[in-house]
């Protein structure tokens, strides 16, 4: 009762009237067709039985309850298989919704229909009255004191423990109204969990506290108990066969039904052919139809035995194939177009995304915005990305922020203040500056597909991400490691560049909406791709006139007689950079010569109160000797060696940092220096001492 109760306060009702034709017609064929196709081959089977045979009165329910669609159990399937963010995922949890509320109709009316039937007084007609009855009580009353309970919540404030103990007594009340009434008494809690407002703080704390008893301690339970009312040795042969028979067509009428109305809209036939078979698959909600039917009688020991056969084979029949088939990833990995800061004009429009997980991220976004420098030559398009951890619901939620867009205003209370914040900027910087504000709502574990999804559908050329520990002014740190593993996602899959944003210093205090600041920022540049782009974007902040650049090269001497000019791709962004930027007074540049690890650890920790900002590039040659040993005892390989010693917790480095790594080719997956096997690793580090009076000085 619990479970379906869950159930209900997880659906998203409004989903519903957004859903488009596509999904109201495969949710609608995925019970029809199934149902059909298992009907008449029940039918055509029943004549081949004598009707005293246990199994001829219930071959057309088995083929009935074989047929329904659920969509908790779908919901579930995506989960596993990590595709709730996909394409295909949120048209399944759309056309599941709605063939899952059919099933559940039919399921009802059925059962019903069965316990009145052979009375000869009004009871079905009663049944039905008190049923409709019960259910406008729970909209016109229970709902509204619910939403009361809400409004009464400050926002990020904890539900109070009496509402939670009140919606308790409601859920046991339904049950019990149900079975007074003559209905099954788990139709109340579907109903009941249906009508509670989903996610927090309401929806989201039933959930945390019902949860975990339900799937660790109840779910098991039941599902033992319905193990042992399986009994191996009433399986007959001839009606094993049948059964088995009727699930297979249902099972093929399911795909069927799915994948026409599928391809009739473009969608590719791998890809409808996975939606078919996740939607074909069963679940803990056929197996409480089952244990109705047989509590009710509707089927005996022996029938429920061979339809739980079914059920088993069907489900492990169908994840495999779709984790095989369905690749949500293929989307972006595909692109072959160069996605990149370096690669992008200086006069054209510059697309960068953020994401933002707190709204004490917003500064220091908004400062990184402003020393980007948006101008009408060089204009800026920026995608703020709000991302809520989904709690308390089932389906994933993308919310479009633009003024024009009015729907779902309800979710979007938790996004307020970062768009208030974000408005008021591009109103400052009107016609250099377009942002276009979104949210998030999603599982952290398939988050990145929504992410990169965003990212080719906005054509964006550099990501930026924050990173998982916060520096509180206490000097307090909060670490993530969700957000953690999210970003290690993203540098493996994000079809464009990668930057990951570490807050502190000026750069996150600095309120850029009152106060106009100078910014001191540095480039930390040894070679390769990423410092080439952490360079090119450096070059766009330098026609800003509160920003100072600063250009540190580190060079090992075999390098240091080179021309490099018109030779490499590195020395060439230099030289550029010289031509552009050095003649503007306020910029430098720097060579520093480091002969060993040593040496340039003893340079990176003379950056200490230097810069406000410091970009350096994630990755770099392997074969260089500046690197030997170093990456043994990163303490956060993601950020690379350089961005590791800035931000260590050895570090006396108090500024923000940005570690950018370019992408080569959109979707490639690059090296990423063994990321996981480095995190797990435990191994005896070697400490080197480092002298600290060596400092990098700037010209005044």
């Amino acid at each position: 009762m619990i479970f379906m109760f869950l159930v209900g306060v997880k659906i998203d009702i409004s989903i519903v009237k957004r859903t488009g034709r596509k999904a109201w017609v495969i949710g609608i064929c995925s019970f029809i067709v199934p149902l059909i196709f298992s009907m008449l081959i029940a039918f055509v089977l029943r004549t081949t039985l004598h009707p005293e045979h246990n199994l001829y009165n219930s071959m057309g329910y088995i083929a009935f309850f074989l047929s329904t669609t659920s969509f908790h159990v779908t919901a579930l399937h995506l989960a596993d298989l990590k595709l709730l963010n996909s394409d295909m995922g949120r048209l399944a949890v759309s056309a599941s919704m709605i063939g899952g509320s059919i099933s559940l109709f039919w399921v009802t009316a059925a059962t019903t229909e069965k316990q009145t039937r052979h009375r000869k007084d009004n009871s079905y007609h009663f049944m039905s009255i008190c049923m409709i009855g019960l259910i406008v009580f729970i909209v016109c009353a229970l709902r509204p004191i619910m939403l009361w309970m809400v409004r009464n919540t400050p926002q990020g404030k904890p539900i109070k423990e009496a509402y939670i103990l009140s919606v308790f007594l409601m859920l046991l009340g339904c049950a019990l109204v149900c079975e007074i009434i003559g209905e099954h008494f788990m139709i109340g809690p579907v109903i009941f969990g249906m009508a509670v407002p989903d996610g927090p703080p309401l929806g989201s704390a039933l959930a945390e506290r019902l949860e975990t008893l339900v799937s660790d301690v109840f779910m098991p339970l039941y599902y033992l108990y319905s193990g042992a009312r399986f009994k191996v040795f009433l399986i007959e042969a001839r009606s094993f066969a049948l059964v088995q028979v009727i699930a297979m067509f249902g099972f093929v009428g399911k795909i069927i039904g799915i994948m026409v109305p599928s391809i009739y809209w473009k969608m590719p036939v791998t890809d409808s052919l996975s939606l078919g078979l996740l939607m074909a698959s069963h679940g803990v909600t056929q197996l409480l139809y089952l244990q109705t039917a047989l509590h009710l009688r509707i089927l005996d020991d022996q029938a429920y035995g061979n339809v739980l056969i079914a059920i088993l084979w069907v489900t492990g029949a169908t994840t495999p194939v779709v984790k095989f088939l369905y690749d949500p990833s293929k989307r972006y990995l595909s692109l072959n177009r160069k996605r990149t800061i370096e690669n992008t004009p200086t006069n054209i429009e510059l697309c960068i995304m953020t994401c933002i997980h707190y709204q004490d991220n917003t500064p220091t976004i908004i400062n990184l915005l402003e020393i980007s420098n948006p101008t009408l030559e060089s204009p800026i398009c920026f995608y703020v990305l709000h991302l809520i951890e989904l709690k308390g619901r089932s389906t994933p939620l993308f919310i479009d922020h633009q003024p024009d867009n009015k729907m779902h205003t309800s979710h979007s209370h938790d996004s307020q203040h970062i768009i208030n914040a974000f408005r008021s900027y591009e109103q400052q910087k009107s016609g250099n500056l377009l942002v276009k504000l979104y949210t998030s709502i999603s599982p952290y574990e398939t988050m990145h597909d929504e992410i990169c999804t965003q990212v080719v559908d906005k054509r964006a050329c550099l990501l930026i991400v924050p990173f998982h520990i916060q520096w509180r002014p206490t000097g307090v740190t909060e670490s993530s490691p969700p957000i953690r593993a999210l970003n290690r996602h993203l540098l493996r899959t994000a079809p464009c560049s990668v930057g990951i944003l570490i807050e502190r210093g000026a750069l996150s205090k600095n309120n850029p909406l009152t106060i106009a600041s100078y910014y001191s920022v540095g480039i930390v540049f040894i070679d390769g791709s990423d410092d080439r782009e952490a360079l090119a974007y450096a070059m766009r902040m330098a026609g800003h006139p509160g920003v100072r650049i600063t250009l540190i090269r580190l060079m090992e001497p075999r390098k240091k007689n080179k021309n490099f000019i018109n030779r490499d791709p590195d020395g060439d962004l230099i030289h550029k950079f010289k031509v552009d930027c050095i003649q503007i007074k306020r910029h430098d540049y720097r060579e520093e010569i480091v002969r060993d690890c040593v040496e340039m650890i003893n340079v990176i920790r003379s950056l200490e109160g230097c810069f406000d900002l410091i970009l350096v590039g994630r990755r770099h040659e392997n074969q260089s000797s500046l690197f030997s040993g170093l990456t043994e005892w990163n303490e956060y390989p993601e950020l690379g060696p350089i961005g590791d010693m800035l931000v260590a917790s050895d570090s006396t480095f108090d500024g923000s940092v940005l570690v950018i790594q370019q992408q080569k080719r959109s979707g490639a997956t690059h090296q990423d220096l063994h990321v996981e096997s480095v995190i797990n690793k435990q191994e005896t580090l070697t400490i080197v001492e480092v002298p600290r009076d060596r400092k990098v000085r700037q010209n005044v």
